[in-house]
């Protein structure tokens, strides 16, 4: 039977600081996501950001939950769902697919335990990180090995590295675009990802250029000039030099120089969370607002794209992939 676990960063148990402290320490202890000297960066986790840090959280994730919890996680099985189906239909065979966060529940150690007591013997981990980094997806590769090679060492495993360049998914990433949103004059589509440190590229690390690949791939799916769109980052987390331009000094921008209507678009995250639903749906919104008002703007718009979330070309283009990943194992 063929597995599939599909990874993402994962979320606290609960919106409260005693639940988002131990994810944090845990997602801020990795060292592919931090890679400072242990005797500098610990200090500074433990005495400063932790006492800190999830009591500023934590209204972000009150305002995000709901009564049946976290929409990140709710989500998430949907596209396991919505997955689990296309597979079954294509392959007319058993197929099981789990989620596995890297930080919190449900963990990628009861995601491949799960899916080895359900009788996979194939078993292929599918980061949802259209564009590869080592923060993201590295880290989700080498916590499957490990989990692997305690729970499931005898079954062959497939990956799934990146997508940003699957035609389903470029075509999913357009039809979200025109559900939600028309170029029209003084106009302005942002395509924003989550930033990270200069210092990767430098290390080999190939993700800037694959957003701004993905940028030039949907700017031609939707039939626009090169110049109607922006590639900008957002979410940057500490005092290291992180890729740019950033998110809102580009939006503030744009309202002084008389851009009415922007779009924001984060083709990075495949589901929303607090950095989509509250840094950009909210905090870079208000920052627009506010510039356009400044500007004399008053007829100011700011539209947020969703994530794709289950959306069908989507799974399909997953489902394409996850089996290509399975029949490469398989050999």
């Amino acid at each position: 039977m063929l597995g599939i676990l599909l990874m993402n960063t994962g979320t606290p148990d609960a919106p409260t600081p005693e639940a988002i402290r131990p994810y944090l320490k845990e997602f801020l202890s990795d060292r592919n996501v931090v890679d400072m000297p242990a005797f500098v960066w610990k200090p500074i986790l433990n005495l400063f950001i932790l006492p800190n840090r999830p009591r500023k959280t934590a209204a972000r994730y009150q305002g995000f939950w709901t009564d049946e919890g976290s929409p990140f996680i709710l989500d998430t099985y949907e596209q396991c769902a919505a997955l689990e189906k296309r597979l079954r239909a294509m392959t007319g065979e058993p197929v099981a697919v789990r989620p596995g966060m890297r930080y919190g529940n449900p963990s990628i150690g009861a995601g491949v335990r799960e899916l080895a007591a359900a009788g996979a013997d194939c078993i292929v981990g599918l980061p949802l990180y259209p564009q590869s980094t080592r923060a993201c997806t590295g880290t989700c590769r080498e916590e499957f090995e490990r989990r692997m090679d305690d729970a499931a060492p005898q079954a062959r495993r497939g990956f799934v590295a990146q997508y940003w360049n699957a035609p389903g998914y470029i075509e999913a990433l357009a039809a979200s675009v025109r559900r939600s949103w028309a170029h029209g004059r003084e106009s302005k589509l942002v395509v924003s990802f989550h930033s990270v440190p200069v210092s990767f590229a430098a290390q080999g690390d190939t993700y800037v250029e694959a957003t701004k690949a993905t940028t030039r791939l949907l700017t031609e799916a939707l039939g626009m000039a090169p110049a109607d769109t922006l590639t900008t980052y957002q979410s940057r987390f500490d005092s290291r030099k992180w890729q740019g331009p950033m998110l809102v000094p580009e939006l503030e921008s744009l309202a002084r120089e008389g851009v009415r209507d922007v779009a924001v678009v984060c083709p990075g995250f495949a589901v929303d969370c607090i950095e989509t639903s509250f840094e950009v749906g909210v905090e870079a919104a208000e920052a627009y607002y506010a510039a356009a008002r400044a500007a004399g703007v008053d007829d100011a718009r700011f539209t947020y794209i969703p994530a794709l979330g289950a959306d069908g070309d989507c799974m399909d283009a997953l489902a394409d992939l996850a089996l290509r990943a399975a029949e490469a194992a398989r050999r």
